[in-house]
């Protein structure tokens, strides 16, 4: 069972969090568990990664707004359903 408690040890860099915050907006997105608005998202997966990496660098809704920016905008195409 080294699925969450693995990725609670590692301590990601902050050229990786945007990666790590991407996959996860994706993952949340193709599985319909997403918020109605940017701005609630944002503050959803910054709590998240907040619990998931304790240890690593402060990661603001401001920030996850802009590393999902097109994954957002693209949210459509990835369960294909329209605007």
């Amino acid at each position: 069972m080294a699925t969450q408690s693995t990725s609670r040890e590692k301590v990601p860099s902050r050229r990786k969090v945007r990666r790590i915050l991407q996959e996860e907006a994706y993952r949340r997105i193709t599985a319909g568990d997403v918020a109605e608005i940017l701005s609630e998202f944002a503050a959803e997966l910054s709590a998240w990664f907040k619990n998931a990496y304790p240890a690593g660098p402060t990661v603001s809704e401001a920030l996850v707004e802009d590393a999902i920016h097109d994954t957002w905008h693209r949210r459509h195409e990835f369960v294909g359903t329209q605007l």
